[in-house]
């Protein structure tokens, strides 16, 4: 009898039904509580709110959205990161292996974006009068990164001297 109790206890928990609906369902079902949670199932008494099992096939369950305010607070420290990456990091200018200019890429960033029909060509002529340009920092501040800004300045070189020839 003590078995039955939780049987049926277990069942309203899991189901939200009434003790009577539960203890009726096992009935019927010979006590087998899977039985039971089909039975009530098919006929429609499970709260889907409190069901913790299901028989049924349901479709993938709606992935939880994050609030705007969370999704805004994140772009927001994604982008104090981004700038705060861009402040750490310079574009130098060398020529004749002095340091003659250095300006934090977000300022490089910025002329690229208003003045680019400017800059462009003032760093393209520089790179024919000994210039060479590299990156110092944390992040850009690398081998690789620096390799490649040579090669740029290499080809330059090869150009000038093939005008020359």
């Amino acid at each position: 009898m003590e078995q039955n109790l939780e049987l049926v206890e277990k069942l309203v928990e899991k189901t939200g039904v009434s003790y009577a609906q539960a203890k009726e369902a096992l009935e019927q079902t010979d006590w087998d509580i899977l039985e039971a949670l089909i039975l009530l199932e098919s006929q429609g008494k499970i709260n889907r709110q409190s069901a913790a099992y299901s028989t049924r096939k349901e479709e993938e369950p709606e992935k939880e959205e994050q609030p705007p305010e969370k999704n805004a607070s994140r772009f927001g420290a994604f982008l104090r990161d981004l700038i705060d990456k861009g402040n750490k990091n310079c574009l130098e200018v060398h020529r004749s292996g002095e340091l003659v200019l250095s300006v934090p890429v977000n300022v490089c960033i910025l002329l690229f974006l208003f003045c680019f029909w400017v800059v462009l060509p003032v760093m393209l002529v520089s790179l024919f009068f000994d210039c060479r340009y590299s990156f110092s920092g944390t992040e850009l501040g690398k081998d690789s990164v620096n390799k490649a800004m040579g090669k740029a300045t290499d080809i330059a070189d090869d150009i000038k001297k093939e005008i020359s020839k």
